[in-house]
């Protein structure tokens, strides 16, 4: 007689021999996410007695929240849950491959971003006022080096290289996976000496309020920023990145060394694979243009300009 493996069983080892390879915080939440919405309903579900519509139940309920983006989410994480358990010989076929086109479509919206140069400014001495200063100092280095929430929220002080001035982001903490040096500006590494004698004890420089033994997450960003009086339709953390992008482009800044600061990832397999360098030298002349812009433009909406 057949073993009957359940489908939580499944659902955890795909999880530990997978998700726990990439970044933790996202792994976290995402295993979260799966005991919320599909351990209730499948988790003591033997994996081949899992039909398509089970799953379409609970996408729908999702999906009634409002929360289509979570609902695709959890679609795809089902779906890799079972293409591992094809892999392991215990189903024969995924039941969430096709339930993509039942799904109600998504429409993607830009994340909000402040450009205008005086509200730049304004934004920038918002920040230095906040209070605490832990959070004052991630929104501030989010402004100057403009990475993603996640990847600055996971940093690490062995990844800071003081004689080099550079962070190195290592590739499982990157989302394209491959590593990403930071050129550090001088006011970046005057942020990092603020920061250092609050949280250089731990291994985070954002280490979690709940736990110092783990990393914040990025949406601590957001939720900093609203307390601010910056609405979601106004700013958001991964605002950052295209205020940056999009006033850098219109000081003349070569598109290619703004792209390499973003970490994309030219889609162009070719191109993409003569472009080996990582523009280090180009980027850190940008990011303390970029950084001494911020300070001028702080100071100018300090005095009322």
């Amino acid at each position: 007689m057949a073993q009957v493996v359940l489908f939580r069983t499944v659902a955890r080892d795909w999880w530990e021999r997978y998700m726990l390879q990439g970044a933790v915080d996202y792994a976290e939440e995402s295993w979260r996410r799966l005991e919320r919405e599909v351990m209730p309903r499948l988790g003591d579900k033997p994996l081949g007695k899992i039909t398509a519509p089970n799953i379409l139940t609970i996408l729908r309920r999702i999906e009634q929240r409002g929360t289509l983006v979570v609902a695709r989410k959890v679609k795809s994480h089902i779906s890799q849950i079972m293409r591992y358990g094809i892999a392991c010989g215990i189903v024969s076929r995924d039941p969430a491959r096709d339930l993509g086109w039942a799904l109600t479509p998504h429409k993607c919206k830009p994340r909000a971003a402040i450009t205008e140069p005086r509200q730049i400014g304004q934004l920038m001495a918002s920040i230095e006022r906040y209070r605490n200063c832990q959070r004052r100092c991630s929104l501030k280095l989010a402004a100057l080096l403009f990475v993603r929430p996640g990847e600055l929220a996971a940093a690490a002080w062995t990844e800071i290289e003081w004689d080099t001035a550079t962070w190195r982001i290592p590739a499982n903490k990157m989302k394209m996976k491959r590593p990403h040096n930071v050129p550090l500006s001088r006011q970046a590494l005057d942020v990092l000496r603020e920061l250092q004698p609050i949280t250089g004890k731990t291994p985070w420089l954002f280490p979690s309020r709940w736990d110092k033994t783990r990393n914040e997450t990025g949406h601590v960003l957001n939720l900093a920023l609203r307390r601010m009086g910056y609405g979601s339709d106004i700013m958001t953390a991964h605002g950052f990145r295209a205020m940056a992008a999009t006033t850098l482009s219109e000081q003349g800044w070569a598109s290619e060394v703004i792209e390499r600061q973003l970490a994309h990832v030219d889609k162009n397999q070719v191109r993409a694979a003569y472009q080996r360098s990582d523009l280090l030298t180009e980027r850190r002349k940008m990011l303390q243009a970029w950084a001494d812009y911020l300070d001028l433009r702080c100071a100018q909406a300090i005095l009322g300009r």
